[in-house]
């Protein structure tokens, strides 16, 4: 490596005080010149959250059809098919019932009806 220094005060912008302070000066007018007014932000945000909020709203519903339709069609299946045996047998002892032969035929299902 080399041991000589470079000297790279001709790049620094702060040499020249006078035009340093005009560069910070209009630096800091523009920036000062493009803020927007709080409320016209404000305004801005709550148009740009209306639409999203109802595409949401959108999708959530569209999302939630599908579910409400298959529980319908679940229900309706399982009214048709045979209980679970376990489930009822599990049922039966927890309301210490006996079932009826009516109830273990059900929790058989229908093949095992002619049996």
């Amino acid at each position: 490596m080399d041991r000589d220094r470079i000297d790279l005060s001709a790049l620094d912008p702060s040499r020249d005080a006078e035009r340093w302070e005009a560069m910070v000066r209009a630096t800091a007018a523009r920036g000062m010149d493009a803020r927007l007014p709080s409320a016209r932000v404000l305004a801005e945000l709550v148009a740009g959250w209306r639409p999203a909020l109802a595409l949401a709203a959108a999708v959530a519903v569209l999302a939630w059809v599908p579910s409400l339709l298959a529980a319908r069609r679940d229900a309706a299946t399982a009214a048709a098919a045979p209980a679970d045996p376990v489930l009822s047998t599990a049922s039966w002892a927890l309301r210490a019932r006996s079932p009826t032969a009516a109830d273990l035929v059900a929790s058989l299902g229908e093949d095992h009806a002619d049996r």
